[in-house]
């Protein structure tokens, strides 16, 4: 009998990383018409799923980093298919764990500036003021 074992992790360079479309207010389910282009035709690197009813893309794409390889992913996809996918699936952002910029510290990280992204246009604060708000309060701006 063979266990499960897990993936080996991916060549240097490249991240693996979900990224599910969950808009605030919005509850689209994983069959709404409006995914049916980026379904026929993904982005490179990346397949369709359904987690939670949800559309979701797990991926596996390059980058110096895993914030790169996300903020490229989530431009490409707004770009070509007009969605933004702001979601990271981490449920518990409250959570840390200090393992790099590559970990699942920087995935948690990365949930919260989705969120941010997504969130902070809706109450008048847009891309420029988030950048300043993060330099100011982290004291280089």
């Amino acid at each position: 009998m063979t266990g499960w074992r897990p993936q080996p992790p991916p060549p240097p360079g490249w991240h693996r990383f979900t990224l599910v479309h969950a808009p605030v207010g919005d509850w689209p389910e994983f069959d709404d018409p409006r995914y049916a282009p980026i379904k026929a035709d993904p982005p490179t690197g990346c397949t369709v799923e359904e987690i939670d009813g949800r559309f979701a893309l797990r991926c596996e794409r390059p980058g110096a980093r895993l914030l790169d390889a996300v903020a490229g992913l989530c431009g490409e996809v707004r770009a070509r298919y007009g969605l933004f996918l702001s979601d990271l699936g981490i449920e518990k952002v409250g959570e840390w764990s200090a393992d790099g910029p590559d970990g699942w510290g920087a995935e948690i990280v990365g949930q919260l500036l989705l969120m941010a992204a997504e969130r902070g246009p809706k109450v008048g604060y847009g891309p420029g003021d988030l950048v300043g708000f993060l330099q100011a309060a982290a004291g280089e701006g």
